[in-house]
């Protein structure tokens, strides 16, 4: 059975809503969005009703503002995540979201850097609550395998969902189902954990600058890799490589 967790957003913005359904990669991170609304009165009961594993909503909104709708939903019994998404980040607003046990709080304009993050730390979450995680990675797919192995011998490379669809033969939905079954977790962070293990081997080796450990372990992008790095291990490279003796 294919596992995807359900999203739910709340913007009063028609536009922004589009771009969030239609630019963020919800399924390469084993998402899908099952409802959207720009009313948040009218979001609050379709939540409800929903039961999403986890909603993205606006701050500032009329009617309530995105603090007041997440009070209103743990009050009626919801157990969803919060994502806050938000052109304001002043400490009070800040603060009465996390107060709220929210997850994660994102700044507008929304950088796909800081979305990814918070959709692995969040498949991170989900999967650890999962009571059916195989006791070992393996698969009676052969097709399946070989797709692994490619993944594990290119993760340095750029690997996008749609590439490894064509090239196996699969469906892109087919693809996730297999490494939430097998792995109990997405194609992106199942990636990012193989990255980030190499990285951290790499700055093993004092010899190796941080910059060419980011290249090397598939970060073109060095301010991300740095970034991805702190929020995986809960230490920046240079901490690490200035911890080893």
């Amino acid at each position: 059975m294919i596992t995807m967790y359900k999203v739910f957003l709340v913007d009063d913005d028609e536009l922004i809503l589009y771009e969030l359904v239609n630019t963020v990669p919800w399924m390469e991170n084993s998402f899908e969005v099952i409802g959207g609304q720009t009313d948040p009165e009218k979001a609050c009961d379709e939540i409800l009703s929903l039961s999403p594993d986890v909603v993205f909503c606006d701050l500032k909104m009329p009617k309530m503002d995105g603090n007041e709708l997440i009070r209103r939903l743990k009050e009626a019994g919801s157990e969803a995540e919060f994502v806050m998404l938000s052109a304001y980040d002043s400490f009070e607003n800040v603060r009465a979201f996390y107060k709220q046990t929210g997850f994660d709080y994102i700044l507008k304009p929304v950088d796909p850097a800081d979305i990814q993050m918070v959709l692995e730390g969040l498949n991170q979450r989900f999967s650890s609550r999962s009571k059916d995680t195989p006791a070992e990675n393996l698969t009676e797919n052969p097709g399946f395998n070989s797709l692994v192995a490619y993944v594990n011998a290119h993760f340095a490379e750029k690997i996008t969902l749609n590439q490894l669809a064509e090239q196996f033969g699969f469906s892109k939905n087919y693809i996730c189902g297999l490494f939430q079954k097998y792995f109990n977790k997405s194609l992106n962070l199942y990636l990012t954990d193989l990255r980030m293990t190499y990285a951290r081997d790499l700055l093993m080796d004092k010899t190796v600058m941080i910059k060419e450990a980011a290249a090397r372990s598939g970060y073109t992008d060095y301010y991300h890799f740095f970034k991805v790095f702190k929020n995986y291990y809960g230490m920046s490279p240079t901490e690490m490589k200035d911890s080893i003796s």
